[in-house]
């Protein structure tokens, strides 16, 4: 089931990796393709507000559907307008709220149609469907502007995005809503209030909102070739297919490491595994195969560390939740803001301090608010999970 969700994946590949190659080769800046990124990513931070409109009318399938088929069209336009930064923007940022409607209505009706137990499982999966394409995908779309004109380029990319919605139809028949829009907008934050509120939804915002382990170097790294002397081709390969097989690896073994330790544990400790990759790429020599070392156990603890999310966030909403889709858009929200705000701060760094600012910075950051957070969670109750909660009752 999880796999269905490589859309968003395609889309996150285009942003993090094809796109600071593609714009790279045009003369842009580090520092302006940190910017851009930062706009272009904005959504997945943003975009949960209007996430209500999935508890509406129509079912989370055909929602689903819709918001795709937007991205899919955003993506390929997207590739005709390198040459005017602020159009490309425009489209990639629209693309990218599309894509996390997208991710939310099929993350929303999860819950439902699998068992806690299946929770990291499908987890796993599902970044495997969401890292591992958006390794692919980057790696496809530099090859494909290379080879074909941008129009046959951008249609060809467009419908790959959309394939996996098939995947749609091979899952349980999510129900349809039976609240109306004036009702579930009116008491949106009401509701945003009540979901929030428990002991286990605040671990979850604790952890995700803090940038112990965003991993944001990812959408930066494929600009990076010139410092370590790397060509587009292996830069592309790189970040591309190499990541895709590290982090479906990384995915895995967050599978086998969230069966037997806390979820959120899981997910702050990986973040201290990317911390020492990207520490590492200060000292090495800069050569394209110190880069792809680094690159890629970044990546494989990022795996990890997504799948530990993943699994946390089935485990927060749970089965029966009737605003599953509203408190899965704000844990996503909460996750991707950190990853936002330190691709900005990493591309600033870069800007004023070089290589070692910019790794500094992020490597810094993790560390220190992870610890922090292992210390505070040491300090709570270390069977959250456990408790019994209030049931989460929606209108009155």
């Amino acid at each position: 089931m999880g796999l269905a969700m490589a859309p968003l994946g395609f889309y996150f590949g285009f942003v993090s990796t094809a796109m600071p190659i593609l714009l790279s080769a045009k003369g842009v800046s580090v520092d302006e393709i940190s910017k851009i990124s930062f706009i272009g990513f904005s959504p997945s931070f943003w975009a949960f507000l209007l996430c209500p409109i999935l508890d509406v009318g129509f079912t989370k399938r055909t929602y689903a559907l819709v918001f795709a088929a937007i991205s899919a069209v955003c993506l390929g336009t997207c590739t005709l307008l390198t040459g005017s930064l602020p159009a490309f923007t425009a489209v990639l940022t629209l693309g990218c709220a599309a894509t996390v409607i997208f991710g939310n209505a099929v993350q929303g009706w999860l819950p439902d149609v699998i068992e806690d137990k299946h929770y990291s499982a499908v987890g796993g999966t599902s970044n495997i469907a969401n890292l591992g394409a958006a390794g692919l995908f980057a790696w496809l779309t530099v090859r494909l502007m290379h080879v074909m004109p941008a129009p046959a380029a951008g249609a060809v990319l467009g419908l790959l995005v959309l394939a996996p919605t098939l995947m749609l139809f091979r899952i349980g028949v999510p129900a349809r809503p039976t609240r109306g829009a004036k009702e579930v907008f009116g008491s949106f934050f009401r509701d945003l209030y009540r979901v929030s509120k428990t002991r286990s939804c605040l671990f979850g915002l604790m952890c995700f909102l803090s940038p112990a382990a965003c991993f944001a170097m990812t959408n930066l790294f494929s600009s990076l070739g010139g410092d370590f002397r790397a060509s587009e081709g292996w830069v592309a390969a790189v970040n591309g297919p190499y990541v895709a097989v590290v982090c479906s690896l990384g995915c895995g073994a967050g599978i086998w490491f969230c069966q037997r330790y806390p979820r959120r544990t899981v997910y702050v400790v990986a973040g201290f595994g990317g911390a020492a990759a990207a520490l590492a790429l200060i000292w090495v020599p800069h050569t394209l195969a110190y880069y792809a070392l680094g690159v890629l156990a970044y990546n494989f603890f990022q795996g990890i560390n997504y799948t530990a999310f993943s699994a946390f966030e089935y485990e927060i909403v749970g089965p029966g939740n009737p605003l599953a889709a509203t408190q899965m858009a704000l844990l996503t929200a909460t996750a991707n803001a950190p990853i936002s705000y330190m691709t900005r701060i990493d591309g600033h760094f870069y800007g004023k301090h070089g290589l070692p600012g910019m790794l500094g910075v992020d490597a810094g950051a993790s560390i220190l608010t992870g610890i922090l957070l292992l210390v505070l969670f040491r300090k709570m109750a270390t069977r959250v999970m456990g408790e019994a909660e209030p049931v989460l009752l929606v209108g009155g």
